[in-house]
């Protein structure tokens, strides 16, 4: 509703404030038509004057004074070409950056009524099934089995709606963050392979494949906040990866760095869309006709973090098919 209300006063807004850039450059351009024409009349008067003072048109004192106001008339017209350039050039520069500004929160707010499509999805999918596994087990009576097929059903959609609260709210404390607050001795192979064992608790299916040249490997950054990294990259990987390749995980020694890759072999990406998966809520698609799950905050949330270190990240794309996403640490 209040994304609606807000689309409709940016409609209203723009259309207003086109009628009003046309209003200034038309007054601008009538002034400057109207001070010229009576710059005109002027040069003529003084002309007539002039001719009533000399009797002979070809004397040089004549020439002299015709040249003056000739000069003069130059000088008006060229004043009034500068200053309606210069005012024009001042209203054009502003409508850009009120219709960028414009464009820009328009935009947002189509992102942000995607999110709310979403996480609306995102929560009450979870919900609903955890509500439907406990009504089941208050009111059969199961076999032991039964039982905890769907008491472990309900754990991983309780997992599910965790991840899903620890992204939002990293997300909200990472907004404004301008510098990153622990520097411990995070190891890569070590994070990497506990967010690989809770991935597969959850979906067993899920294949991984590690290949660090040293699983000694450490660099300095937030524990938590670096699972938070490769869990989200995991998990878009996993789910737009597929299920018949296994998801590579390198670590690898450049000349001047070490690159920490994270191979899948799904669909890919366009590369028009490579520079805005990682924006707030951006979802390549539409939010109503979408099969994949998501927010929209993972790879916001990726790249926040990475930033925050000072390191690089970048996705590129996997041969033959599929997307690689790349961290690098200069060393």
């Amino acid at each position: 509703m209040i994304v609606n209300l807000a689309m409709s006063f940016f409609k209203s807004f723009t259309f207003a404030y086109t009628l009003l850039f046309c209003y200034v450059i038309a007054a601008i351009l009538f002034w400057g038509y109207s001070l010229n024409k009576q710059s005109n009349q002027m040069y003529i008067l003084e002309k007539e004057k002039l001719e009533q003072s000399y009797n002979d048109k070809r004397s040089e004192d004549y020439n002299k004074s015709l040249a003056v106001i000739t000069n003069k008339k130059n000088r008006r017209t060229n004043q009034y070409l500068g200053e309606g350039g210069t005012l024009i050039f001042i209203a054009l520069l502003a409508t850009i950056l009120v219709y960028l500004a414009y464009y820009k929160q328009l935009r947002l707010s189509k992102l942000q009524k995607n999110f709310m499509l979403s996480i609306t999805h995102e929560l009450k999918t979870p919900i609903a099934g955890i509500k439907l596994n406990m009504q089941t087990l208050e009111k059969r009576k199961l076999d032991e089995v039964t039982q905890t097929k769907l008491v472990n059903a309900s754990v991983k959609e309780t997992n599910r709606l965790d991840d899903l609260c620890n992204n939002i709210l990293a997300a909200t404390q990472l907004e404004n963050s301008k510098e990153a607050l622990y520097h411990d001795q995070v190891n890569l192979h070590t994070i990497t392979t506990q967010v690989i064992k809770a991935i597969q608790s959850r979906y067993e299916n899920a294949m991984f494949q590690l290949n660090f040249f040293d699983e000694s490997f450490t660099i300095k950054a937030d524990n938590a906040l670096w699972k938070l990294v490769i869990s989200n990259l995991l998990e878009n990987a996993r789910k737009y990866g597929g299920n018949e390749q296994p998801i590579e995980i390198n670590l690898l020694q450049a000349s001047r760095s070490v690159v920490l890759q994270i191979k899948d072999s799904g669909i890919g990406i366009a590369d028009s869309e490579k520079k805005k998966i990682f924006e707030k809520f951006y979802r390549i698609g539409n939010e109503k006709t979408r099969s994949s799950k998501g927010t929209g905050l993972g790879l916001y949330i990726v790249k926040k973090i990475v930033r925050l270190y000072k390191y690089d990240i970048s996705v590129k794309n996997n041969i033959p098919r599929g997307s690689t996403f790349e961290i690098e640490f200069k060393t």
